[in-house]
């Protein structure tokens, strides 16, 4: 089947969605399909992998060029890759709701994976009037589609409820890792530990992905300044920061400094997909102190489980009944520095538990969020999350088990 992958971002281009699009790319080529970009202009390299016809995406304006691209590429089926803000400033693009019309009537298939859907209210009041466009873009959008994906159950069920009549057309579909694990022997481990500071009897904890606010990486830094260990603790900040508002971090290098840590910490930059993967399997404990606990959209999660690593991360009773708290992953409360520093002492002192939480997590995502299951490529994905989908359970916080 030829499919023509549609999303603003893809590599060199670094963003959430756009690394999500590649590896979804590549997926679909590995079961035989011949897969298209089609995506924004950028400067540099693209993967040679993969074809990338570059077109504005801007407004109404591309509606005829697209269809004359997908045309004459011959599409059998289209996959729009979805987040709000990545296609307008504003959260909401009707111009693609034209589109999908417009395919719908020459009879090409179209899908859509929706990473983000639309400011809720109560998080946002004074954008009221900009939330109900998207709740009516996107709403438009999704019932016009033959299948919507989303990456959170409880997504699925409020999309579900909100279009009964397409209940059949919307589906779970949780991210899978955007980096690929590209093995490194024990000695090469132990040098990238040693390259940046740490020595064999260390304690690496290691996070990763975009350096915003939102993500409470203060209480990280508390925890690690505070946490009681008898071994010295080496905080990896693994990511670009390019992406991040110089103020951001500006702040978070103050409060390193501030909690007498700087020697502790290793700021990576820019890693290539490979290198990336080399550390999270350098490192001995994951943190992720996002404060929502969304971990099926988390690509930062995504990747520390195909790379078997112990994760700490916050609880969220909607959205994580595949995990099993103190088995496979180690859920706190809240995202505050006190829970995540009693969660990584545990982890610290007894190794054996992380090293079984790494390794049930790392089955845990093979069985239910690789490319391949996630992809379909292993029968009906939906059907290995869907006592997820029908009864969302509420998970204990773990504790020694």
């Amino acid at each position: 089947m030829r499919i023509a992958l549609i999303a603003p971002k893809f590599p060199p281009l670094c963003c959430g969605v756009g690394d999500y699009a590649i590896g979804l790319a590549q997926a679909l080529r590995a079961q035989g399909h011949s897969v298209i970009a089609i995506t924004r202009p950028a400067s540099g390299a693209r993967a040679p992998e993969i074809r990338v016809v570059e077109t504005p995406l801007k407004g109404w304006g591309d509606v005829g060029s697209l269809l004359r691209i997908l045309n004459e590429e011959r599409i059998d089926r289209v996959q729009i890759e979805y987040s709000g803000y990545g296609w307008s400033r504003w959260g909401f693009a009707f111009w693609l709701n034209a589109l999908v019309i417009a395919l719908r009537l020459r009879g090409t298939p179209v899908s859509l994976g929706l990473h983000e859907t639309y400011l809720r209210f109560a998080d946002h009041p004074r954008l009221a009037a900009i939330s109900v466009l998207q709740r009516i873009h996107i709403l438009l959008l999704a019932s016009s589609v033959g299948a919507v994906y989303l990456n959170m159950p409880e997504r699925v069920r409020n999309m579900r409820r909100l279009l009964p009549w397409h209940r059949a057309g919307i589906h779970y579909r949780p991210n899978s890792s955007t980096i690929p694990v590209s093995p490194v022997n024990e000695h090469a481990r132990r040098q990238l530990r040693l390259a940046h500071g740490a020595n064999p009897g260390d304690c690496v904890v290691a996070t990763f992905g975009m350096f915003q606010r939102g993500k409470n990486l203060e209480a990280l830094l508390e925890a690690v300044a505070s946490a009681k260990s008898s071994r010295t603790l080496r905080l990896w900040l693994l990511g670009d920061s390019a992406g991040a508002s110089l103020r951001d971090m500006d702040a978070l290098r103050e409060r390193i400094h501030v909690l007498r840590i700087d020697h502790q910490v290793y700021w990576s930059g820019y890693l290539t997909p490979a290198e990336v993967s080399a550390h999270l399997q350098a490192a001995d404990i994951f943190m992720l102190p996002q404060p929502d606990g969304h971990l099926t959209r988390s690509s930062a999660f995504m990747a520390a489980a195909a790379h078997a690593r112990p994760v700490i991360a916050v609880r969220n009773a909607k959205n994580q009944a595949e995990f099993t708290p103190g088995e496979d992953v180690w859920l706190v409360k809240k995202s505050d520095a006190a829970e995540l520093t009693a969660a990584l002492e545990a982890l610290e002192r007894e190794p054996e538990l992380a090293a079984r939480l790494g390794t049930n997590l790392g089955r845990l995502y093979r069985d239910k969020f690789d490319w391949t299951v996630t992809t379909g490529a292993r029968g009906d994905a939906e059907a290995s999350h869907a006592s997820t989908l029908d009864s969302p359970r509420s998970p204990q916080t773990a504790t020694k088990s």
